[in-house]
């Protein structure tokens, strides 16, 4: 997976930097949102916590994926402009998805009717 930044506009209104960005996954699967932040957060040396996702977007049988995220500056600005489903998306991103053993159900047993 290579991420490639192709606009990083600054807004200081807002206090975040506005990224366009491209990943190339030629031999994967469409990236998931955690590693896409491990990787803007590397490139940028921006803390994860502080990185919103706003959407990734690939087109069918394309082995690139285009999306759109925001860099805060600080947690503050980030909670008093992010929506609560936004933020509520990246909240569980650090640790890996629980994957429960649900038992299978079992059937009742049908009767026979005499």
């Amino acid at each position: 997976m290579e991420l490639e930044i192709k606009e990083n506009t600054d807004n200081p209104l807002l206090h975040r930097k506005e990224i366009q960005l491209v990943v190339s996954h030629e031999n994967d699967s469409t990236p998931k949102r955690n590693q896409v932040i491990s990787s803007l957060s590397e490139q940028l040396k921006a803390k994860k916590e502080l990185i919103i996702i706003d959407h990734l977007k690939n087109k069918y049988g394309k082995t690139e994926t285009q999306g759109y995220a925001k860099v805060y500056s600080n947690l503050e600005a980030l909670k008093a402009i992010e929506t609560g489903p936004s933020m509520a998306r990246h909240a569980n991103l650090a640790s890996e998805p629980k994957k429960t053993d649900k038992p299978a159900e079992e059937k009742p047993e049908k009767e026979d009717k005499e």
